[in-house]
């Protein structure tokens, strides 16, 4: 009998469980897919370790992601869970008025809910596994590969996955359904349609009040959020802003709706027109009582847009960043001025003190890089000549010096005469450089370098000095410091400029980084070096010879030559033994540090666009459905409450398409509202992130932001269209039996 009557009632509470089945749906879906990445590995011929490595790094990221993703569904199955308890409340009230046991009853709401959560698991499976052989095609571009072979993908492991959390969920949703229905009172079940919800309606004045209190607290927000840039986190700028976000927006929905009635009905030409009184009213009521809700929506909806968005022009950032910041096979750089101690001298007051330090820290690697001529190829292929003609065709080298009696904010003195640059830029330019020396290098290793990229050589006269930049963050300075040409004293030789730019990348790295640096004669790096200056830092680039191995073999190749260099019984710091080649190695000042290759530049490009591609549709679209549906639910509850004041309206003759009229202006507010001030949140975050990081990187962020739109109109949208219909079809039928 109970199996029956749960069956029966499922299938008559159709219209009830449409918003609640449909969530379940989507949720398991979204959950299987998402956990389902790293099983996609079989479709790719992933040679790379690194690849292989992100791949599971991505995967142990969403795991961890989706322990919160299972807390916000669970909540939202016992939010909407809670919404059919209640509108069944007569119902139960009749079982029991029968002679039913409150026991059978529990039995049944238990049937109902487990029937109503099979079948949402297995469509919500079913249609999480042809998402995400959906998936595997968007890896397979994030990765720039072509499927040749595509095959049906099966996770096991996500599958289980799935299946125990929502288990767990719904083991909840019983206990909560069993203790809930253990309360219930007989009376107050039978009149459960009569117990609609009292309008409140606070004072308009102190709503007022309260409202300008929340504009100033989010006006404070967003200018601490402005001053933080979004870039520390941990920095109370960001703290202040983020609780005043919060303070803010709760204050803002608590006087939104007193406010509003206060300000519209002194205007009786505009309130006292059609069932405007009604409608405001009903939405006044709603919102005052469920304010606290409103406000958590807003909250999700406005850590979803701008995740959705910034997640995807930080994806396309690192995209576009590593396709012309990684231009070699391999960079082997020397970190020569730091020392093996950790100690560092004050590199703005006296660049000079870097030598006497390597001198007394690590006087045989000094020694050893001054009879080479700091030239790290030489030391290298006299290891093992054979491997190093074997596995190396071309190799450029660039040493970095500071440029002695040039600071930045000499640089910065003679530039904010010009006019060219803002007093903002200027004090930034002091403020961030502040005493140390520009960079400089020499141009026969600048060319060397040049070459190896494919780039003409720089024609430098003898007492001229030329500017390197490619690095966006620096684009202004270095354009008014072209156009201004100053006459500069580096090493005691007076320069005068060439007016020429260069863009060359001197390393490979995750972004173009070469900034405000000076290139300069060969004499000019001499006289440095004759007055005690040695080298910043040393990078040696390589490009690989057509000898049939793979680029990991030939990097297992040349770090087996670094190894017969300094071989890690010597000891190192910084990149421990191992970190490439097969042979065990020591990092050093001199002649090796560590190393960056092409292939580990391309795989963390590719592992972080994977990463922050998945984060941002994981969490944009769990955290959508999520708003929207706690959204739908309260409105479909405050509709089946209010059926009673729709047929009084059209007992009083009021025209059906009035009320219908009515109906979706207040459903339209109740979603439109939290939208748009999570859209103001969103816009004004985006904006300072745009500022802080995506216009210095050159990063558009149109693409992003019409994806996250179209997200948006698409989910956020689809709720809103199926509530009102719901909701219609709901007071169509209380008018037609009344």
């Amino acid at each position: 009998m109970v199996f029956k009557l749960a069956w029966r009632n499922v299938r008559r509470s159709v219209r009830d469980y449409a918003i609640y089945f449909a969530t379940l749906v989507f949720g398991v879906a979204v959950f299987y897919a998402f956990n389902s990445i790293e099983s996609q590995q079989l479709l790719f011929d992933i040679q790379s370790a690194a690849d292989a490595k992100q791949f599971q790094t991505t995967a142990g990221i969403l795991g961890m992601f989706s322990g919160v993703i299972a807390c916000v569904l669970g909540f939202l199955v016992l939010y909407a869970n809670r919404f059919l308890v209640r509108r069944r409340k007569r119902e139960f009230g009749i079982y029991l008025l029968l002679g039913m046991r409150p026991s059978m009853v529990s039995g049944i709401v238990l049937v109902e809910t487990v029937m109503v959560g099979l079948i949402a698991l297995v469509v919500g499976l079913l249609l999480g596994i042809v998402v995400s052989q959906g998936l595997s095609f968007l890896t397979a571009s994030l990765f720039g590969v072509i499927m040749n072979n595509y095959q049906f993908v099966f996770s096991q492991s996500a599958f289980l996955f799935t299946i125990g959390c929502f288990a767990l969920i719904f083991a909840v949703v019983t206990v909560f359904n069993a203790f809930s229905v253990s309360r219930f009172r007989l009376v107050n079940l039978l009149q459960a349609d009569l117990r609609n919800e009292k309008a409140k309606v606070r004072n308009p004045w102190v709503c007022a009040i309260v409202f300008v209190v929340s504009i100033v607290i989010l006006v404070f927000a967003y200018v601490r959020l402005k001053e933080n840039g979004l870039l520390m986190l941990d920095d109370p700028a960001f703290v202040q802003a983020t609780a005043g976000m919060l303070l803010g927006s709760l204050l803002f929905f608590w006087s939104l709706a007193g406010m509003v009635i206060g300000v519209v009905s002194r205007r009786p030409g505009l309130y006292l027109k059609r069932l405007r009184p009604f409608t405001l009213r009903q939405v006044a009521s709603r919102i005052n009582t469920a304010f606290v809700s409103l406000w958590a929506v807003c909250v999700l909806l406005f850590f979803s847009i701008t995740c959705f968005s910034c997640g995807m022009a930080l994806a396309d950032l690192f995209r576009v960043s590593v396709e012309g910041a990684s231009p070699f096979d391999m960079t082997l750089n020397a970190q020569v001025w730091v020392s093996p101690t950790g100690s560092r001298s004050d590199a703005a007051s006296d660049p000079a003190q870097r030598r006497v330090e390597m001198e007394a820290d690590a006087p045989e690697r000094l020694a050893q890089a001054e009879a080479a001529d700091w030239d790290m190829a030489s030391v290298l292929q006299a290891a093992d000549p054979q491997a190093w003609t074997d596995t190396v065709a071309a190799w450029g080298q660039v040493n970095l010096y500071s440029a002695p009696g040039l600071t930045f904010r000499e640089l910065a003195d003679v530039l904010r005469g010009s006019g060219r640059l803002s007093e903002e830029e200027m004090t930034y330019i002091d403020g961030v450089s502040g005493n140390n020396n520009m960079q400089m290098v020499g141009v026969s290793q600048l060319n060397s370098v040049r070459a190896l990229q494919g780039q003409e050589p720089l024609q430098l006269g003898e007492s001229q000095w030329a500017l390197l930049n490619n690095f966006t963050a620096t684009e202004r300075y270095a354009d008014a410091m072209i156009a201004e040409a100053p006459q500069l004293a580096v090493a005691g030789i007076p320069l005068e400029s060439s007016g020429i730019f260069a863009d060359t990348q001197l390393e490979d790295s995750s972004m173009t980084s070469s900034g405000m640096m000076l290139v300069v004669p060969d004499a000019v790096v001499t006289a440095a070096a004759e007055q005690g200056f040695i080298p910043e830092v040393c990078y040696l680039d390589l490009n690989f010879a057509e000898n049939g191995r793979t680029a990991e073999e030939n990097i297992n190749a040349v770090m087996d030559v670094v190894a017969l260099v300094q071989p890690a019984s010597e000891g190192g710091f910084d990149n421990g033994p191992g970190s490439y080649g097969a042979g065990e190695w020591a990092g050093r000042l001199w002649p090796v540090t560590s190393c960056t290759t092409q292939e580990s530049m391309f795989a963390q490009s590719r592992g972080l666009r994977l990463m922050i591609t998945y984060l941002a549709l994981y969490i944009g679209f769990v955290f959508m459905v999520s708003t929207a549906a706690i959204l739908a639910i309260q409105q479909l509850s405050s509709v089946a409450d209010s059926t009673g004041r729709y047929r009084t309206l059209d007992r009083l003759g009021c025209d059906r398409r009035r009320i219908y009229g009515s109906l979706l202006a207040q459903i339209c507010i109740y979603f439109l509202v939290p939208l748009g001030l999570a859209l103001c949140h969103s816009a004004y975050s985006i904006w300072v992130m745009h500022d802080t990081l995506f216009q210095l990187a050159a990063t558009p962020m149109e693409g992003p932001i019409a994806s996250a739109a179209i997200f948006l109109l698409v989910i956020y949208g689809g709720y809103l269209a199926i509530t009102y219909f719901t909701s219609r079809s709901m007071v169509k039928g209380a008018l037609q039996t009344g």
